[in-house]
């Protein structure tokens, strides 16, 4: 499998790179209460006021038109990219694929493309990588190469909330590269989340149009959403559908949760395969944290690109240590030596 990395020109419909000037001037004069909601938030006795203003319809509004206009922009780009990128997955025969979305963090890509060749069984994996980092990047794509696992670099991602981020790649992935992919099924799964036993997704979905772990919505007792780090979809049942898997904080839904209209709302509940999720508490060397487990198979460190425990060298030492050591056999085929 080639690795491909997405140009940054937008795509054939006239819309030139970068943002939108006319939107933009648009933007800049709908977010000056935005504006003012972020430097509050940076006065951390003024919580009640940041969560009043995060509240206020105006606010709204204007954060929605800004998120809108960076997604839409940034789904525009590297299409034609994409779509050759879909084009060699078909070749491949496989009619089930795993999308991983990458950040940074060349040691867990090492570690669960090492899984995926032990435990997995049915899916094909993919590593979409939105890495910022361009030495990120280069080392993943080379891991990528020596397991030969597919890998794709997305275009530049100007969206700095990790969150959002991480929704409008899963979004372009969707529209750009499973919709012309067409697959039996397809899914996604965190960077930092490892198969630790055998697995077989594509069994666990019989008759089901969506497998995942299930979260309910914080603000809304209807709502709920599939974890952006483990969700899979049967693509015959969400084609017709615009999935959009970014947050809906204000529904108390992170990434995944904008599917909740879309898709979750009209599901009955056979429809739906949730995976357990249980406590994987570990001591390593003396430095307790608190991991998941989910569907008794896959074993997510949980914030490897973000959490400060997890990013601290020590604590990747030992956690990358302890992965390999427990589940893979031990270091004979570790390519990343400093994580």
């Amino acid at each position: 499998m080639r690795v491909r990395q997405a140009g940054g020109r937008k795509n054939s419909r006239g819309s030139r790179p970068g943002l939108w000037e006319d939107e933009l001037r648009l933007m800049g004069a709908c977010i000056r209460f935005g504006a003012m909601a972020k430097f509050v938030m940076s006065w951390k006795p003024a919580k009640g006021l940041v969560d009043l203003l995060n509240h206020n319809w105006p606010v709204r509004k204007a954060k929605a038109f800004r998120n809108a206009l960076i997604e839409r922009d940034f789904r525009g780009r590297g299409v034609a990219e994409g779509l050759k990128f879909a084009e060699e997955l078909r070749q491949t025969g496989s009619r089930r694929f795993c999308f991983v979305i990458a950040f940074n963090t060349p040691w867990v890509i090492d570690a669960l493309t090492r899984a995926w060749q032990l435990y997995s069984s049915g899916m094909t994996l993919v590593v979409i990588d939105n890495s910022s980092d361009r030495s990120a990047r280069v080392r993943i794509a080379d891991i990528c190469r020596a397991r030969k696992t597919a890998y794709f670099g997305l275009p530049r991602n100007r969206e700095s909330h990790p969150n959002r981020s991480h929704g409008i790649s899963m979004n372009w992935t969707f529209h750009n590269i499973v919709r012309p992919l067409r697959p039996e099924l397809f899914g996604f799964l965190d960077h930092d989340c490892f198969p630790t036993v055998p697995v077989d997704i594509a069994a666990t979905m019989e008759g089901k149009i969506v497998h995942g772990s299930k979260r309910p919505a914080q603000a809304d007792p209807e709502a709920w959403f599939m974890w952006a780090g483990f969700c899979f979809f049967r693509f015959s049942a969400v084609q017709g559908l615009d999935l959009d898997f970014t947050p809906r904080f204000v529904s108390g839904m992170d990434t995944g949760g904008g599917n909740w209209s879309l898709l979750y709302r009209g599901l009955g509940e056979n429809d739906v395969s949730d995976a357990q999720k249980t406590a994987a508490d570990l001591d390593v060397d003396g430095m307790e944290a608190d991991h998941r487990m989910l569907g008794g198979a896959f074993f997510h460190v949980g914030g490897a690109s973000h959490r400060k425990l997890v990013m601290t060298p020590q604590y990747r030492r030992l956690i990358s240590d302890h992965v390999w050591e427990t589940h893979l056999g031990g270091g004979e085929s570790r390519l990343v030596k400093d994580p």
